[in-house]
C-alpha cells in the first residue's frame, strides 16, 4: 500500500488558486471560471476538505463562488480574484523558496 503524502495548506492553495487560472487560460472567452467537481478532481481533494478549503479563501477574497443553473441541477462555479492573483504568485515563490 502506498503511502499518501501530506500536503501543506499554502501548497493546497496554491494548486486550487492554479486550477482556477489554468481553466480561464483554456477558455478565455467564457471566462466564467471552473466547475467545483473539476476543481476537486484536478486537486486531489476529497469534498469535505476542497469545501473547508474554498469556504477560507472566498472568505479572505483569493476566489469568488457563483450558482448556475444546468438543467434542473444547480452548480458551482469558482473564479479567481486580483487578490487571488496576487496570492498565488505569492504562493509559488513561497513553495519554491522552502521547497
Amino acid at each position: 500500500m502506498e503511502k499518501k503524502q501530506y500536503r501543506s495548506s499554502n501548497m493546497i492553495i496554491q494548486n486550487i488558486l492554479e486550477a482556477i487560472l489554468r481553466e480561464k487560460k483554456k477558455n478565455p472567452v467564457k471566462n466564467k471560471g471552473i466547475k467545483k467537481s473539476h476543481l476537486i478532481s484536478f486537486c486531489n481533494l476529497k469534498t469535505y476538505t476542497a469545501e473547508k478549503y474554498l469556504i477560507k479563501m472566498t472568505n479572505a477574497g483569493y476566489i469568488e463562488h457563483n450558482e448556475e443553473s444546468w438543467g434542473e441541477r444547480i452548480i458551482n462555479i469558482y473564479n479567481i480574484t486580483k487578490l487571488g492573483k496576487e496570492r498565488y504568485e505569492w504562493f509559488v515563490k513561497i513553495n519554491t523558496e522552502i521547497s
